[in-house]
């Protein structure tokens, strides 16, 4: 597990070990930042069931302005803390927050000023039905900017949701695309 290009290419990242955490692999990673291209730069990123954290320290190191990883696994969150410390990433940029990722949503659509992002990245557990729960709750909260992205990684197997179930304050959140990679799929959501 490594950082894939940018400022800290080459870095290892320490992977978990002993928890249902399931990285994303190198390919499928170097697919997320080539379809998102340089639209990364100066962005706004958030990376729910961040899990190792090694999706968002990519977004950094291909110039994310600030980032928050979410997850409410205290190993998780510890795992996190230790890859940003090997890429010498704990500045103002990063934010770890240990919570429940779609009670975060919630918190954070509901504050006094709510934040929007520009990419939203969704990698919950295979097989379960937070990534449709997350994704209602991202539309239902609008806290994805008009112009942003949300890229969900999913097992391949899993349809995605109806468009009724993810209207929202900027519009309705539209399927552009689904990648397949193995058993891994990537979907991506934007407002129509």
């Amino acid at each position: 597990m490594r950082v894939i290009s940018g400022t800290f290419k080459g870095r290892k990242l320490i992977p978990p070990k002993g928890l249902t955490i399931r990285p994303t692999p190198d390919k499928v990673k170097g697919a997320i930042f080539n379809i998102l291209g340089d639209r990364i730069i100066e962005s706004s990123f958030l990376d729910l069931f961040a899990g190792t954290g090694a999706i968002g320290i990519e977004a950094l190191s291909r110039g994310a302005k600030e980032i928050i990883f979410v997850d409410d696994n205290i190993k998780a969150i510890n795992l996190i803390k230790e890859n940003l410390s090997r890429c010498k990433m704990q500045d103002a940029r990063c934010k770890i927050v240990k919570e429940n990722a779609v009670e975060f949503i919630k918190s954070v659509g509901q504050g006094f000023s709510p934040a929007k992002f520009d990419f939203i990245f969704l990698e919950p557990p295979y097989k379960s039905d937070l990534g449709e729960k997350a994704l209602i709750e991202i539309s239902s909260f609008n806290i994805l900017k008009e112009d942003g992205e949300i890229i969900w990684e999913h097992y391949y197997k899993t349809p995605p949701l109806p468009p009724p179930l993810l209207k929202g304050g900027e519009g309705e959140l539209q399927l552009k695309r689904t990648i397949c990679y193995g058993d891994t799929a990537l979907s991506f959501f934007s407002y129509h």
